[in-house]
């Protein structure tokens, strides 16, 4: 009996720890299926754009797009795009948290006994924003353009253990786009299977 009870409640950690939960935010005036629009995916910041992963995580948002329905494409050196999106991802320095877990003791006869234990953690808060304008409506440093362009503006955000983007920027994007464009309007929570290689994400 005791063994089992220890596999379930490995089980229930190990599943725990699979799990990104995302609040997901949504505004916009797009149609259900992309239908072979063009879209380029631009860096919000031109830091971003100097970032050693931004390639890699923008051919990540160009691949749920296509599977939308959009076209992705450079955004330059060919036909002018139909849409531009505006991709901008970041992440906190983390606040220190403590928790208090329970843990089994030593078992006394077929009974096991649990004590309190505090334990210290660091929570990061991460962002995934991306906005997406239309190209023939929009001039480049005119903000005023660019607030009458934009068709799209999707967040999602999730804390936890994790001190990088890397291990979470996947279920992020599948979270947002899980029901892309989705409904125009209030918050929602989308909880993501993931490969959590740096500590479970702290439930909202």
């Amino acid at each position: 009996m005791t063994r089992i009870l220890l596999v379930l409640l490995a089980s229930l950690v190990a599943a725990s720890c699979a799990v990104v939960r995302t609040n997901i935010a949504v505004k916009h005036t797009l149609p259900a299926m992309g239908s072979g629009k063009t879209v380029a995916i631009m860096p919000y910041t031109a830091d971003l754009s100097a970032a050693p992963d931004f390639q890699a995580n923008a051919a990540k948002l160009a691949a749920h797009l296509q599977e939308k329905g959009y076209t992705a494409v450079a955004p330059s050196g060919g036909p002018a795009p139909d849409y531009l999106a505006f991709f901008l991802y970041r992440i906190d320095r983390g606040t220190a948290a403590n928790t208090i877990e329970g843990r089994a003791q030593p078992p006394v006869g077929s009974i096991i006994s649990y004590g309190l234990h505090s334990q210290a953690r660091r929570i990061y808060m991460r962002a995934v924003t991306v906005e997406i304008v239309d190209r023939a409506r929009f001039r480049p440093n005119d903000s005023t353009s660019y607030l009458a362009a934009l068709v799209y503006s999707g967040s999602v955000t999730s804390d936890g253990e994790c001190s990088t983007m890397a291990p979470v920027i996947d279920p992020m994007l599948t979270a947002l786009f899980a029901d892309f464009p989705g409904q125009s309007g209030g918050p929602r929570t989308v909880d993501v299977r993931a490969d959590a290689e740096c500590g479970a994400d702290r439930f909202n």
